[in-house]
């Protein structure tokens, strides 16, 4: 049986936090081109670190790779003005953790996410934010 640590130590390792920065950033070219993104839009994304590490979805929360998808996302959204909006899971009823600027007069919930109540993304997401909140509802353009 691994323990956090361990699987956190393999992920480093195997050099799997480039690889996975890497292909963030490659998903997040493809959609930008994809859905035609541009400035001030919004593009919503839900993602399991368990399962990016080989596991069940929710049973191996790894902040590691989450900050290395951000970043990869980040990479490529950031210079195009798009912001990222991060789905949490249901311990917080799946809100979406976001800049205060994207979302002007929707109402906002009162959580912070954290890596085993709201998903290790949406940490990283509300982490990274220089304003970041929480909405129930959000629309989105990818």
């Amino acid at each position: 049986m691994w323990s956090m640590a361990g699987i956190v130590h393999e992920v480093e390792n195997r050099g799997l936090l480039n690889e996975v920065r890497q292909q963030a950033a490659d998903a997040a070219k493809e959609l930008a081109e994809a859905a035609r993104l541009r400035k001030g839009q919004i593009v919503v994304v839900g993602c399991s670190t368990s399962e990016v590490v080989g596991r069940k979805v929710g049973s191996w929360s790894t902040p590691e790779v989450a900050r290395a998808i951000f970043e990869g996302l980040h990479s490529v959204f950031a210079p195009m003005g798009v912001y990222i909006a991060a789905q949490c899971c249901e311990h917080l009823n799946r809100a979406i953790i976001t800049e205060h600027e994207a979302v002007p007069g929707l109402d906002i919930v009162n959580v912070v996410p954290q890596p085993k109540a709201g998903s290790s993304f949406a940490t990283a997401v509300y982490e990274a934010c220089a304003h970041p909140v929480a909405v129930e509802e959000i629309r989105a353009d990818a």
